[in-house]
């Protein structure tokens, strides 16, 4: 199971915000900071893409509907746990969809591939692969924070359409997600595995390596902090110790079983489509943005 210090690392507001149920704010517990870079008021204008979205597959018309549903749920979720990504809008990004490898990740699960959305959040890119693939039956999102799930079926209104399967679990746990090992094809982590120290990455991928299909052309592939020297990284904002991949340090860490795999990344300036270009700085001068995939030879 998780230890205390892995908890602090994951969530260094833990204390503040635990055991906080997505629809509650008890008196006794701190409602968390707004007053940081990291949480943006207000969009000033969604993209086109995201507005269609909201409009075809949740069924809400026009941008400022959109944009009070989608403040009513973001703040919520802040109350909860508040991370960056949650506080600058980073989840209406869809980012799976800017990955090289999408339009080969849609095919594969058209043609009846497993899916796992590891970290989802709301599974926002699970409804995303959802209505560009056509199917949703084999697409399973899990994150640690269960209340997260349940706010994503508040965010996209598809609790009586949606297939796909939602399971709460810890990344460190030996039984983690146990049903599943040896049972899917492909693996997707946004903003997963930056939120770990070096060794605890190597635990990560670990056991994804225990869920792949032990074959030829498994996936893994997403995004994450980067830079173009990896190594441990304080960042002192947050106070979240760190570890940025630079393209060698990424492929590395998926060598080290034994297994042969071709990894391919690419770095690229750190920010989001939705997120106010001067709340910059907490993340660190030097941090980019990196995108790899991963394939078992």
């Amino acid at each position: 199971m998780l230890t205390l210090t892995q908890q602090d690392q994951l969530n260094p507001w833990l204390t503040q915000t635990s055991n906080v149920a997505h629809n509650q704010t008890p008196k006794d517990t701190p409602v968390p900071d707004k007053n940081v870079e990291w949480y943006q008021p207000e969009i000033e204008s969604l993209p086109t893409a995201t507005v269609e979205f909201f409009e075809k597959y949740v069924g809400i018309k026009g941008e400022k509907a959109i944009k009070a549903h989608i403040y009513h749920i973001r703040d919520k979720a802040w109350n909860i746990l508040p991370y960056p990504c949650i506080g600058l809008f980073r989840f209406l990004d869809f980012s799976i969809h800017l990955s090289p490898d999408y339009p080969e990740v849609v095919r594969r699960v058209q043609g009846g591939a497993t899916f796992l959305d590891l970290g989802c959040c709301f599974g926002q890119d699970i409804r995303k692969l959802a209505y560009d693939a056509g199917t949703s039956e084999n697409l399973i999102g899990c994150d640690l924070e269960e209340s997260f799930l349940q706010l994503g079926y508040e965010l996209f209104v598809d609790s009586a359409t949606l297939k796909s399967t939602f399971v709460p679990g810890n990344v460190f746990a030996e039984d983690f997600l146990e049903q599943y090992h040896g049972k899917i094809d492909i693996i997707y982590l946004a903003s997963f595995l930056h939120l770990f120290t070096e060794g605890q990455q190597k635990t990560v991928i670990g056991q994804i390596k225990k869920l792949l299909r032990p074959q030829s052309g498994s996936m893994v592939f997403g995004r994450h902090l980067g830079a173009e020297k990896g190594g441990p990284f304080k960042m002192e904002s947050i106070g979240w110790d760190l570890y940025r991949h630079d393209q060698q340090t990424i492929s590395d860490l998926f060598q080290v079983s034994g297994d042969e795999w071709k990894v391919t990344s690419s770095l690229s300036r750190y920010g989001s489509a939705n997120w106010n270009d001067d709340r910059r700085g907490w993340q660190g001068g030097e941090t980019k943005q990196m995108m790899f995939t991963a394939v078992r030879l």
